[in-house]
């Protein structure tokens, strides 16, 4: 198999394997996919503000990159197009998805309900996903963090990982365009 095509499927094979095992170990700890991980969709009003909300805080993102010469999304190679799609499933949907279901279904539902409340685990999950991009400068995993806090209202707010996941999805298929579109 094609190198390029392997190491891409991987990259989509990944975030379905974490999704599939996630799914399925809450389901036999009988934990509730709709309370618990919040897998449903939030009032349409409620929905639309945060999306709203989102793209406005992605537009003080992208100022603030600017402003502070943060490094920007790398541009892709020129992949062919069966490559390309399949990245943009794999790094703006599924990996989204995935994250999303993991870290504000999954661990904020957890910690939630711990001495640290809500507020408090809002923001040990936006640190615990920041430290996961380690791999970019300081600045930006500050920024990535302020993103985690804003996905983690949203998904307490709302109620729904769904949500916080089509807008991690939003950031990331924004990335991926600037990644095309140097």
């Amino acid at each position: 198999m094609d190198p390029l095509l392997f190491s891409t499927l991987m990259k989509l094979a990944l975030p379905a394997v974490v999704i599939t095992i996630a799914l399925t170990v809450t389901r036999v700890r009988g934990i509730s996919w709709k309370a618990d991980l919040g897998l449903c969709w939030p009032r349409p009003a409620i929905g639309l503000a945060w999306l709203a909300a989102w793209i406005v805080w992605m537009a003080i993102g992208e100022a603030a990159i600017r402003v502070f010469g943060m490094e920007q999304a790398a541009p892709w190679e020129e992949y062919p197009l069966l490559i390309v799609v399949l990245r943009i499933a794999a790094i703006g949907i599924l990996g989204p998805a995935s994250e999303e279901l993991v870290m504000r279904g999954v661990l904020l539902d957890r910690l939630r309900r711990t001495a640290l409340g809500p507020i408090g685990a809002i923001a040990a999950v936006a640190a615990a996903w920041a430290a996961m991009h380690y791999r970019y400068e300081p600045m930006t995993i500050g920024l990535i963090f302020a993103d985690g806090l804003v996905l983690g209202a949203a998904r307490h707010h709302s109620r729904s990982t769904l949500l916080a996941a089509v807008m991690h999805s939003l950031g990331n298929l924004l990335s991926i365009y600037q990644s095309l579109h140097p």
